[in-house]
């Protein structure tokens, strides 16, 4: 935290403010043409209205602007200047929101949940640590606790907020499921209201369902792994109801698609997400190792296929973490590997981002690890299992968002 802080010039706000509004859509946005800067019409007015949504902003601006300056060290100052004011900020406004009681029928405004989700953004694009936007998520539930049976003063901005909370708490807690709020995210995922507003696709297309169901892979998995028989074989129940569940969806968004229906980045980028799935359920409910289960290779197979599809300047690339590496970890044949990590590689190149390179890393890495298992251990192939699985994601070295 930064205590003291310097006044910063107008001059440099205005140049991070014009990062910000040239740079984002990128990392908020998976739409093409005019629809994929819709989200600043909801961001614009907090700007103004809110000095802490301003803050926020300049920290992610100014984190991003130094990726690509590293050496400046004014710069760094500044983007650490801007991380402890908002910060600070938030902090007192949370519990201001806490302490004052205001009736159900009450509408809310939503700056400070955009302020902490900006904050997730700002961790996983200009990553750091994997565990720092823990509080951050943590914060959003309490906010959003407060606003999911109130109305709104901005309706398309709750909306928005929905859809960004999904994507980065279903992912967190893919890995990182038991330091967060799950208990109280469940009455959230569930409310209608919720479900009614991550549809609106500005980050996850036609996706939404699939990130409830990564949600629920983060209570399943640690199931599987408990001592607790009758909540394994309930575990294992409700993993193969979703399979049947994901393989009902490939049929109605084809269902969905008129005829001559060209497939665009968002049907490309839900179907990785939905093969990702798939694997991950095989692998879980499998236990041999992914070599030896012929269904996972057929489906890592079709991953790679459908990833080769997508354009190179796809949108989608900055949601793609998570699917090519749940892929990658199943993929034992080198083409397969090397389409991966080719892929990590070029979205990294793209952004800059961390997540990305670390990603590759850590495949390359347990690629390397298998291979020097089976050589050693050639005779006895080792089996997969529940804990093998939690543990693998419980160590990765990073948030898969």
């Amino acid at each position: 935290m930064v205590s003291v802080f310097s006044v910063l010039t107008p001059d440099i706000t205005s140049r991070l403010l014009g990062h910000f509004m040239d740079e984002s859509p990128r990392w908020m946005s998976t739409r093409r043409g005019p629809k994929r800067t819709e989200y600043l019409k909801y961001i614009h007015p907090a700007i103004s209205a809110s000095p802490l949504v301003l803050n926020c902003i300049l920290t992610i601006a100014s984190a991003d602007l130094l990726k690509y300056r590293r050496g400046d060290s004014e710069l760094r100052h500044v983007a650490l200047e801007y991380y402890g004011k908002a910060i600070s900020s938030l902090r007192n406004e949370i519990t201001n929101e806490m302490n004052v009681a205001s009736s159900i029928d009450t509408p809310l405004t939503d700056y400070n949940l955009l302020a902490v989700l900006l904050l997730c953004l700002h961790e996983t694009q200009n990553f750091t640590e994997s565990e720092r936007i823990l509080p951050h998520l943590n914060a959003a539930v309490l906010l959003l606790q407060n606003r999911i049976c109130r109305g709104s003063l901005h309706l398309d901005l709750r909306g928005y907020l929905y859809e960004i909370f999904c994507y980065f708490f279903s992912l967190t807690a893919f890995s990182l499921g038991h330091k967060l709020s799950l208990i109280r995210a469940y009455a959230i995922f569930d409310s209608p209201s919720f479900i009614g507003n991550i549809r609106h696709g500005h980050i996850m297309g036609p996706s939404q369902r699939l990130f409830t169901t990564i949600f629920r892979f983060s209570t399943l998995t640690q199931a599987l792994a408990s001592d607790n028989l009758q909540a394994q074989s309930a575990a294992r129940f409700e993993l193969l109801q979703m399979d049947e569940e994901l393989q009902t969806c490939q049929v109605e968004l084809a269902a969905e698609q008129a005829p001559g229906f060209e497939h665009d980045d968002s049907t490309i980028t839900y179907e990785l997400y939905r093969l990702a799935c798939r694997i991950h359920v095989k692998v879980l409910l499998s236990s041999g190792t992914p070599n030896q289960d012929g269904a996972v290779q057929s489906l890592v197979e079709a991953f790679v296929a459908h990833l080769q599809t997508l354009p190179p300047n796809s949108p989608s690339h900055s949601i793609l973490s998570w699917p090519l590496v749940i892929a990658g970890v199943s993929a034992t044949e080198s083409r397969h590997q090397r389409a991966i990590v080719n892929k990590l590689a070029h979205i990294y190149e793209d952004l800059q981002a961390e997540i990305f390179s670390k990603s590759a890393a850590f495949l390359r890495a347990k690629w390397k690890k298998d291979r020097d298992s089976k050589l050693v251990h050639s005779d006895i192939p080792p089996q997969c299992s529940a804990e093998s699985v939690w543990r693998t994601w419980h160590n990765c070295p990073v948030i898969l968002a």
